[in-house]
């Protein structure tokens, strides 16, 4: 009988995680500093000290200019992009070949 394997995420790197995701659809507007709080279920604290260094650090989240709200930043949005091109590509490719296999002999 097979086992499935169960692993133990460190809870800063959950909380991030679960911030890339809440921020996820917001990225005209953003997200504001309480609303990102109340979403991940963490204290204000949390968003002030964290938010400002993964975006100096990574670039995967910005503040909007002049207001204080947040959004995934470019370097986040250009590893989505490069996913769905690729998957486009490959989709493109399979379709080709289908279209070749489809031809009765």
């Amino acid at each position: 009988m097979a086992t499935e394997t169960t692993y133990k995420l460190a809870e800063p790197i959950r909380k991030t995680c679960d911030l890339f995701r809440l921020l996820a659809g917001h990225e005209v507007l953003g997200l504001a500093p309480a609303e990102i709080a109340k979403g991940l279920e963490v204290a204000p604290s949390w968003v002030s000290v964290n938010l400002p260094a993964i975006a100096a650090t990574t670039g995967f989240v910005e503040r909007i200019d002049g207001t204080n709200r947040w959004r995934l930043g470019v370097p986040f949005v250009r590893i989505a992009t490069t996913v769905s091109t690729n998957l486009s590509q490959a989709r493109r490719q399979l379709d080709e070949i289908s279209q070749r296999y489809a031809v009765p002999l």
